[in-house]
């Protein structure tokens, strides 16, 4: 049996033109290959995550309305065909098994093949981080009696398995996520292959946790298994395309190609061969590329515009989205005041050259001073502090959304991760943009990237690597004036934010980086001080497993 896997990039709402490009798909595979099976990923008829999308009558009924005609066309036009694709039901529940609450919606996956139609529901739900599928989906559990039971095709029985039920051993809070294992349920029917239909967003590291999860699965089961995952972006989630079919023993039979809409055909006889390694710095990169160029794509701008400081952190943005939409399509923007260096100026126009992207100069010393002047009656007798220096932070901000509106553009922001959590990112200044590319990038990993982008040629001058990182809204000003530094900042901050350690575990475990239980506690409190800034943030282009923004709800306020 031949499989394409195809990592469709569904446009959440628009089903109609998803639909329309899952025929065409269709189409474009049966004239170039014989396969006997096409899949699309989870929920590729609507789009993933739809969220209270669901809530809108006009969506839903208009999309059964389409989903009816998209199944009878193909049936029609493909009858010896099968096709698997991820989509939305309505359902009712049965027996005794009610769930507490039931929606009457199910994340399910429809099979086509001439008149016949099945489908088969997703059992186990997520409710963790970014997912909030529970709020609208009701289990399979509760619904469909045929979950666990195999589609008869061409003399084979096809498990069908949707993203989350593979993923049952997940830990969370180092406790075991899910009870139930669809895979253990489904192998009481003897399937002769699974295939998992996916929407698993992006995250540093996953591609090798994802592939040891399904391999571990296919050799414990003895069984085939076929995954496709989504493409695309949506808002602040990236979708690596990943494809990829393991053989009964384990043994990787053939992937695809990642961040693209590329299908995979590939054949349970087909020889095993060996997966390509992946660099885990050019993966983030690939994925930073993608995500901005599908923010920029789905909410209908062209060009993008940021301020350039001659720093780190918007040499890397402004690098990134020349990558992810044309040099042509970035504007620069240098706004020195009284404190910038000259080597700053320097560096911005360097940093512009390399790119070929244009650059304009607007200094705000003018403005800054004018400003100062006009507040010093309503200041008289208070010392100068963080005031006037994020006065100069915000003049910036209104002049990059000037440029913005003016040129319909979309600002980007250059706050990195560890500036976020220490709250060094300036509220309603540089964190005033429409997308924020970095901010789930410690400090230690932007230097990280610049280098890898490097490798080739020099395209963010050197001296914005090497040189102490500084805001220079004082004379002088380092970060390290009031951070410790990044190296050993970071990895105290990644065990408070990304694995939610207690102050005391942090200090037991990193005690060899010399910083007192006081110092941690200290840290910790202005993660709590700053997170009313981080609930106003930009979205955050999440790489990690703990990213600021939708998959982090913890209160703006709350004890310490």
């Amino acid at each position: 049996m031949k499989i394409s896997l195809v990592p469709a990039n569904a446009t959440i709402g628009n089903y109609e033109k998803n639909l329309h490009e899952h025929f065409e798909i269709i189409q474009k595979i049966t004239k170039k290959a014989q396969v006997d099976l096409i899949v699309f990923p989870e929920l590729s008829s609507f789009g993933y995550a739809p969220k209270d999308l669901l809530y809108y009558e006009k969506y839903l009924s208009e999309y059964f309305l389409a989903l009816e005609k998209f199944q009878e066309k193909v049936a029609k036009e493909f009858s010896n065909l099968a096709v698997l694709f991820g989509g939305i039901a309505r359902v009712s529940p049965f027996g005794e098994k009610k769930a507490a609450t039931f929606h009457g919606l199910a994340n399910v996956a429809y099979f086509i093949q001439g008149d016949r139609r099945e489908l088969r529901g997703k059992t186990l739900i997520p409710f963790y981080d970014i997912f909030t599928e529970s709020r609208y989906f009701d289990s399979a559990l509760f619904w469909d009696k045929n979950r666990a039971k195999p589609i008869d095709y061409k003399g084979k029985k096809i498990g069908v398995l949707i993203c989350e039920d593979s993923w049952f051993s997940t830990n969370l809070s180092n406790q075991r996520v899910h009870q139930l294992d669809p895979v253990d349920e489904l192998l009481k029917s003897n399937p002769d292959l699974l295939i998992n239909l996916s929407a698993s967003p992006f995250e540093k590291t996953k591609l090798e946790r994802r592939r040891d999860e399904i391999k571990t699965a296919a050799q414990r089961i003895k069984k085939p298994i076929f995954y496709v995952n989504r493409s695309g972006a949506q808002d602040e989630v990236i979708f690596d395309a990943d494809c990829f079919a393991y053989s009964s023993n384990g043994e990787l039979i053939d992937e695809g190609k990642r961040f693209t809409s590329t299908s995979l055909e590939v054949s349970i006889e087909q020889k095993s061969k060996k997966a390509e390694k992946v660099d885990e710095c050019e993966d983030i990169y690939s994925a930073l590329v993608y995500g901005i160029r599908e923010y920029f794509r789905k909410s209908g701008f062209t060009q993008a515009v940021l301020g350039l400081s001659g720093g780190i952190d918007s040499a890397l943005v402004a690098t990134l989205a020349v990558d992810a939409l044309g040099a042509e399509n970035v504007q620069g923007i240098a706004m020195p005041s009284k404190f910038s260096s000259s080597h700053s100026l320097e560096d911005a126009e360097i940093l512009a050259k390399n790119l070929k992207i244009r650059l304009q100069y607007f200094p705000i010393k003018m403005l800054h001073s004018t400003l100062d002047l006009a507040l010093q009656p309503f200041f008289t007798g208070q010392k100068a502090d963080e005031t006037e220096e994020n006065i100069q932070s915000r003049l910036r901000g209104v002049v990059v959304m000037a440029f913005a509106n003016k040129f319909r553009s979309l600002a980007l922001a250059t706050g990195n991760k560890s500036e976020l959590s220490m709250g060094y990112s300036t509220i309603y200044g540089d964190m005033c943009g429409a997308l924020l590319p970095i901010g789930d990038l410690w400090k230690e990993d932007v230097y990280r990237l610049a280098n890898y982008i490097n490798q080739k040629e020099e395209r963010i001058p050197q001296r914005s690597i090497t040189k102490e990182p500084s805001a220079e809204l004082r004379p002088n000003q380092k970060d390290q004036d009031s951070l410790p530094p990044y190296e050993k900042l970071d990895p105290i901050l990644a065990e408070l934010i990304e694995q939610e350690k207690t102050v005391q575990e942090v200090y037991e475990g990193q005690k060899e980086m010399n910083f007192s239980l006081e110092e941690i506690e200290k840290l910790k409190r202005k993660i709590i001080q700053n997170e009313y800034k981080r609930f106003q943030s930009p979205p955050i282009l999440k790489v990690s497993r703990r990213a600021f923004g939708s998959g982090r709800q913890v209160p703006i306020n709350y004890y310490f």
